[in-house]
């Protein structure tokens, strides 16, 4: 390793989905930033890649509705910066019993702040998306501001600005240790040493090593999730505008957190399962989808969706990584206030355009202009620091 030392205003540390937004709105400030990626950009083995994830308003946690306003903002804003279509706003429904708790705490609070929303019984479901058979005791809503980001678009879409306003964009750099100073912090690599102002941590699932040279001994469960490309028998009715993104919303199930896509890009359906309970260390990540995943999401499509054939067409895989209480990492750290930190627990990527904002809010303003309560790092230290309930009540599952 050489002993070069270059120097940034700001470095960010991982270039997937929320460091390369990070790096677009630093740079678009006309701030001077370097992005250190470990892997070539757009690889498939983070977080922040494949053909489509869902964009929605509908939360059963009002924080999440309200910071998804600025992200279609900011989203909007990328789409006229690059020239590209990026969100398509086709509906997304969530159906579940109507008694379960992230159901009815999602119409409450949809209610609340204002976001249109038709509540359907399975009948009046029927009629409208006859392409679910759901239980007698299940409500469905739809709303028809929800939809899908078309992912592969978006990366590319955010690294050609970046370098566009004047990032410095690197590629297969890995980071070895991270060195917070008095004044910015040092970040040594294995091509060489860099120093900064203010550095954003955007590590994704590779982020607990960083954690502990931060002096942050908090680690995260990486977990695999996987996606499933299903034929279906009659194609027509599954396209973008027939069929909406749909979530289930059953925890005490273990069909709860299913998810899927309409056709796109790739034939046949996309669904995927939100908590695969399948653990991994992130070092071993073999990009291999996991054999009882897809049967639990066969069995799922089979009872739900009877055109599906049972036909796997595709298949994906890419790690998440989770807190203990499945809630958004975004904040400085505690103890040296030139860093900023990123994890997005799972559910993350549609905040992307406004978590690259808020980070460049926290590493050039000291603070941020959104509500983060809850979100801060010191809450895994700090019993006075505030914390959110559990997102869903599925983390509690034992890990089997």
């Amino acid at each position: 390793m050489t002993t070069t030392s270059t120097h940034s205003t700001v470095l960010i540390v991982g270039g997937g989905g929320m460091g390369l937004s990070s790096a677009w709105r630093v740079a678009k400030r006309g701030v001077d930033v370097r992005v250190l990626e470990q892997f070539p950009f757009l690889h498939k083995r983070g977080s922040s890649h494949t053909e489509h994830r869902i964009i929605r308003r509908t939360y059963n946690d009002d924080i999440y509705s309200r910071l998804m306003v600025a992200a279609y903002d900011y989203w909007s804003e990328l789409e006229q910066d690059s020239g590209q279509k990026l969100k398509y706003l086709i509906g997304g429904v969530d159906f579940g019993p109507a008694d379960d708790p992230t159901l009815t705490d999602l119409i409450r609070v949809s209610k609340e702040i204002g976001i249109p929303l038709d509540v359907l019984t399975p009948a009046e479901a029927k009629k409208r998306f006859p392409q679910f058979n759901l239980p007698d005791n299940f409500l469905l809503t739809f709303c028809p501001e929800n939809g899908f980001l078309a992912v592969d678009d978006c990366m590319k879409a955010k690294l050609d600005q970046a370098r566009r306003y004047g990032a410095i964009l690197q590629d297969e750099e890995q980071v070895l240790e991270i060195i917070p100073r008095d004044h910015g912090a040092e970040v040594r690599t294995d091509k060489a040493t860099y120093t900064c102002d203010k550095l954003i941590v955007t590590a994704g699932p590779y982020v607990n090593n960083l954690m502990q040279q931060m002096g942050l001994d908090f680690g995260y469960t990486i977990e695999l999730n996987q996606a499933h490309w299903f034929e279906v028998k009659h194609p027509e009715l599954f396209v973008p505008g027939t069929f909406p993104v749909f979530i289930v919303r059953y925890d005490a199930s273990s069909i709860g957190g299913m998810y899927g896509f309409p056709t796109f890009r790739n034939p046949g359906i996309k669904v995927s399962i939100h908590h695969s309970n399948n653990y991994i260390d992130i070092k071993d990540y073999d990009l291999q989808p996991r054999e009882n995943t897809t049967e639990r999401v066969l069995e799922f499509v089979r009872e739900f969706i009877p055109d599906v054939t049972g036909k796997v067409l595709n298949l994906g895989a890419c790690p998440y990584d989770f807190p203990t209480d499945e809630h958004f990492t975004i904040s400085l750290h505690p103890r040296h206030k030139d860093i900023a930190m990123a994890n997005m627990a799972g559910h993350g990527y549609k905040f992307a355009s406004v978590v690259g904002e808020i980070l460049a809010q926290l590493a050039l303003d000291g603070k941020s202009s959104f509500d983060l309560t809850g979100f801060d790092v010191n809450r895994f230290f700090d019993p006075g620091v505030p914390h959110r309930p559990a997102i869903h009540v599925d983390i509690m599952r034992p890990k089997s």
